[in-house]
């Protein structure tokens, strides 16, 4: 593929949307062969490239969209990473973009997208929401891709409230074969709540992030 707390619930989901973007049909075992590939995360200090060229919007009103999600372009449906602060840690990862192919995508027609042929995969990512009315709110993120052999790899995603992250570990398990995350039973007291992700993995590694939610429960 060249191109573009206190609970934690981890849930495999080997569905995959069907209609428009993630539908699978017709994808064999030699497809996922030629989809080529065509943070050590630290909450206090990130190193790298931040690769959002457009000025980084907040939802500070605490206000979600018509479907009940309190972040900004959770689905990247935005020609750039608006709402959320990118970061190419350290500069290795190759390709961090949006990607508008729509089979690589969990819903809409655009993703994250992650690629890297010569150098490691490394880069995070977050968006901080405040004004958050009081009560219990879930996120859930949709990660697909491949390690490239890394055994170790790290990816997980995360909630920062009052100054404590919960995270969830996600999986790259292979083209559009969809791992999603929810941590649910996020309670913040003073009404903001950051939300991240962390990729890092072998040469070769790829993969998409897609429709991230933050909705009240």
């Amino acid at each position: 593929m060249k191109r573009k707390l206190l609970h934690a619930v981890l849930v495999a989901s080997m569905a995959v949307a069907l209609s428009g973007c993630g539908n699978t049909s017709g994808i064999n075992a030699d497809a996922e062969k030629t989809q080529k590939a065509t943070e050590t995360e630290n909450i206090e200090e990130e190193r790298g490239t931040e690769v959002a060229a457009a000025e980084q919007k907040e939802n500070t009103t605490g206000t979600p969209d018509e479907n009940g999600n309190y972040l900004i372009n959770g689905s990247f449906e935005e020609p750039d990473f608006s709402g959320w602060t990118v970061t190419n840690n350290n500069d290795v990862t190759e390709e961090l973009d949006v990607y508008d192919r729509e089979t690589d995508c969990f819903t809409g027609a655009q993703s994250l997208h992650f690629y890297s042929g010569n150098n490691p995969v490394d880069f995070s990512m977050k968006q901080t929401v405040s004004g958050l009315e009081d009560g219990t709110y879930k996120l859930t993120a949709h990660i697909q891709g491949d390690a490239a052999g890394d055994e170790n790899p790290t990816v997980y995603f995360y909630a920062l409230v009052d100054g404590e992250e919960v995270k969830a570990d996600g999986k790259l398990q292979g083209y559009v074969n969809w791992y999603t995350v929810e941590i649910p039973g996020i309670t913040p007291t003073d009404g903001a709540i950051t939300v991240g992700a962390h990729v890092a993995t072998a040469p070769g590694g790829w993969g998409t992030i897609d429709d991230i939610t933050l909705v009240k429960e």
